[in-house]
């Protein structure tokens, strides 16, 4: 039962944020590479649902003023980059939900859009899940793992 809320958590905090996610489900105590597939996982449902439900949602982030910023962000990278670039950069800079609502709302196929999207979670989640085990090892080789309870038993 500890395992399946582990993963719950670390998959729902993936589908909100991928640098979040992932060093989420390692402090939780999952392996690395678990925790980053688990985490890879929870963006591409995100990502499908928002998809789905889409309409309904972008209206709400349209009308939204703490979200400006974010769309405005993903609305620069369409016009610059299109459909791939959004895609490819949307894990790290906005947000794969945002990202998605807004690449929907600027008329993004939806079958596209998700293949890139599910591309891009992939690669991001290998590199995030490498940068997160690079940054730990470097915590434990300077010796502070001692002093940090999830950081000593891994």
């Amino acid at each position: 039962m500890k395992l399946t809320l582990m993963l719950f958590l670390t998959a729902a905090v993936g589908a909100l944020d991928l640098w979040v996610g992932i060093p989420t489900g390692i402090v939780l105590g999952l392996p690395p590479a678990l925790s980053g597939a688990t985490a890879t996982t929870g963006g591409l449902l995100g990502a499908t649902l928002v998809t789905l439900a889409g309409e309904r949602m972008q209206r709400c982030i349209y009308r939204r003023r703490w979200f400006s910023k974010r769309r405005q962000r993903v609305e620069r990278l369409w016009n610059r980059y299109g459909l791939i670039g959004v895609a490819l950069q949307s894990p790290v800079l906005a947000g794969t939900l945002l990202s998605t609502l807004v690449a929907l709302g600027l008329g993004a196929p939806a079958r596209k859009l998700l293949f890139w999207m599910a591309v891009s979670l992939m690669f991001w989640g290998a590199v995030l899940t490498g940068a997160v085990v690079l940054g730990f090892s470097a915590f434990e080789s300077w010796g502070v793992s001692e002093k940090i309870p999830f950081l000593a038993h891994s």
